[in-house]
């Protein structure tokens, strides 16, 4: 919990620096606080929602999951995010930690190491979920047009961050999910990072 927590609260710092404008000022500052609570509460269900994709296909297959956070990834990721936004063309690195996947022990004690394509769908889903709340968010944005405005930023951050999330987790580099789910089933990585790359640049 303290590394989803220190996780949680660098990436929404990191995706509400990328959105406002940059000029020191009282209300800059009052509009920054407001934009980080909202990216907070949408990086928060995002993440802790991704992470129980992982845990409950973990348990499904006998295996235990937990998050650890990547303190180079951590120093790494706000580095990046502040540099590149000064520079104009913000970018937000994601990877600050990763799901450690423990093998399934039986009842003699043995250890019963997993398959790959058991790792590779442990480690799809995580992104899955993200590409479930993104759809939601969508849907939410497209048919209720009279939201509150607090609710209507939340949701449009939520689409946003969980398109990424998904995205970028999807990487077929390690440690990210998409190189375990790259090394099960390269057709079944392709028919689900294609379409989220062309959605993505697409908005």
């Amino acid at each position: 919990m303290k590394d989803l927590t220190i996780s949680a609260l660098v990436l929404a710092f990191i995706f509400a620096f990328a959105t406002i404008n940059l000029s020191f000022s009282v209300a800059t500052i009052t509009s920054f606080a407001t934009v980080f609570l909202i990216s907070l509460l949408a990086v928060s269900i995002s993440f802790l929602f991704h992470e129980m994709g992982h845990r409950q296909m973990a348990r499904h297959y006998g295996c235990y999951s937990q998050y650890q956070m990547w303190k180079r990834g951590v120093k790494f990721a706000l580095g990046v995010g502040i540099i590149t936004k000064l520079l104009g063309f913000p970018l937000i690195f994601a990877a600050l930690g990763a799901v450690v996947i423990y093998p399934k022990i039986d009842l003699w004690g043995s250890v019963q190491h997993i398959t790959r394509k058991e790792n590779g769908l442990i480690s799809l889903a995580g992104p899955a979920v993200n590409i479930i709340l993104a759809t939601i968010s969508f849907i939410v944005l497209s048919y209720f047009t009279n939201l509150p405005h607090f609710i209507s930023e939340i949701v449009s951050f939520a689409f946003r961050i969980n398109l990424w999330l998904a995205l970028f987790n999807l990487i077929p580099i390690p440690p990210l999910d998409g190189f375990k789910v790259f090394l099960w089933s390269r057709k079944v990585w392709a028919l689900i990072f294609i379409p989220l790359l062309i959605v993505f640049f697409h908005l």
